[in-house]
């Protein structure tokens, strides 16, 4: 039998201090990115990096709860824990 490494369970608590406020779930949250593209008759083309912060659109992938980043943070003390 093999050893087998125990698989590290992370959440959007643990990695980025986020839940939803309203249903407490951190496995997904939408997030509007801001992001460079180039605009040619062809569509666009998506340049280098993309930037979110505490001001940027937040929705809550299961209850449907929506909000800035800022307010799905748990530090904040707005955001639930489970």
């Amino acid at each position: 039998m093999s050893k087998q490494k125990a698989k590290t369970v992370a959440d959007l608590r643990s990695e980025y201090d986020l839940a939803c406020p309203q249903c407490s779930q951190a496995e997904t949250l939408s997030i509007v990115v801001s992001c460079t593209a180039i605009l040619s008759i062809e569509g666009t083309d998506v340049q280098g990096d993309h930037d979110w912060d505490d001001t940027s659109c937040c929705f809550c992938d299961l209850c449907g709860h929506n909000g800035t980043v800022g307010e799905f943070r748990i530090s904040s003390g707005k955001a639930m824990q489970s």
